[in-house]
């Protein structure tokens, strides 16, 4: 038995000295494989993906002047407003800049106000989905090796009660993976 634990260790021993001399070699990258490593280091190496996306949602009770990440419950009648920013990066052999559409929709809601973030007063206009009971709004992203953030602000009024899931669905240049869904809870008014 001390025979067989004494062969054991030996070989991790052995395979412990390999791992640190190939892991000193520049080229070397344990984690390029997976997809940790490429979100870590170089996102696109070992991948036949050209585009990414990330999708931030915010929310605000005081008319803009603060925003958060989490938002608990928003009262039916009562006004909120939601940013959504977007950011589309390519690879690195993808030169030219290109434009990915988002489309996003909000269910159960009534949209009083939507305009770009760096032009407040310019309103932006949905189409309405009423078999889904929605608004649709459609984006022009436009994605780079180092893309700038876009964001669009939302006004937004609750219709009904219950889990309103906004979403965020890039074009098909983009994976279906780097869709998003941020969700919120419409509650009764207090004082009913």
């Amino acid at each position: 038995m001390k025979k067989i634990v004494k062969l054991i260790a030996v070989i991790m021993s052995t395979v412990l000295c390999l791992f640190s001399f190939t892991a000193c070699d520049e080229d070397f990258n344990f984690f390029e494989d997976t997809s940790f490593g490429r979100t870590v280091s170089k996102p696109f190496v070992g991948s036949k993906l050209v585009f990414q996306a990330s999708t931030r949602f915010l929310y605000s009770l005081d008319g803009g002047v603060s925003w958060s990440e989490t938002i608990q419950e928003i009262p039916v009648g009562s006004t909120y407003y939601m940013a959504i920013e977007m950011q589309v990066s390519q690879d690195e052999e993808t030169k030219k800049e290109q434009t990915v559409v988002a489309t996003v929709s909000i269910p159960n809601t009534t949209v009083l106000d939507c305009y770009l973030d760096d032009h407040p007063g310019k309103t932006i206009t949905g189409e309405e989905d009423a078999v889904n009971n929605c608004i649709r709004y459609k984006f022009n992203i436009v994605s780079s090796t180092t893309p700038e953030k876009f964001r669009v602000v939302f006004e937004c009024q609750p219709i009904d009660t219950g889990r309103s899931r906004v979403e965020v669905e890039y074009d098909d240049q983009v994976s279906d993976n780097w869709d998003a869904t941020g969700v919120i809870r419409y509650v009764k008014p207090k004082d009913e």
